[in-house]
């Protein structure tokens, strides 16, 4: 993110941190080309063969569940929908950084490097998805949701998630298939 100072005449009378996304092409390498988040907010605003790099993380416990996240009814894209912890890529910050980032603001749990592996890679529209997963036991009350992202937490049979009426669960075949071996 980068820093934004307010003035009034001489004076500083606040600060805004604007981030920045750097988009990729289809197989996740960085452009050089960059949209600030409201710009980024628009697909249209991507230039052809470039796309806004998003990351996912999938939590899986010891029971094979898995670890979904119910969206604020207030929010813009996928109101009240459940999905996995996850976000747009911010300048200078791989996928795996931002996957990191990304469950720590939303659910309060920090992850390792070392703990998260590659699950797929997909793309649609103008957006380029990379989804890891780690096998953690992640104890659902102890996770601080971040209010205004979220509404609630819980685990999942794989079953249940096929049956969701959602989208985003391009990587569940991938999943399965980790699970079954």
């Amino acid at each position: 993110m980068h820093r934004i100072l307010l003035y009034k005449k001489e004076s500083v009378i606040g600060e805004v941190m604007m981030e920045k996304h750097e988009l990729v092409d289809i197989n996740g390498n960085k452009t050089g080309k960059i949209l600030t988040h409201v710009e980024a907010r628009d697909i249209n605003n991507v230039p052809n063969g470039c796309y806004i790099s998003v990351v996912g993380v999938v939590i899986i416990n010891g029971s094979d569940e898995i670890l979904l996240q119910k969206r604020s009814k207030f929010k813009r894209a996928n109101p009240s929908k459940w999905g996995i912890c996850g976000g747009k890529v911010d300048l200078d910050e791989t996928p795996l950084e931002a996957g990191i980032r990304e469950t720590l603001e939303e659910i309060g749990i920090l992850l390792n490097k070392e703990e998260l592996k590659f699950l797929s890679m997909d793309t649609n529209e103008k957006l380029h998805f990379t989804v890891y997963y780690v096998k953690k036991n992640v104890d659902v009350n102890e996770c601080k949701l971040q209010e205004e992202e979220l509404e609630e937490v819980r685990y999942f049979k794989i079953e249940e998630i096929e049956e969701l009426n959602n989208e985003g669960f391009e990587w569940l075949e991938n999943l399965k298939k980790i699970i079954n071996n």
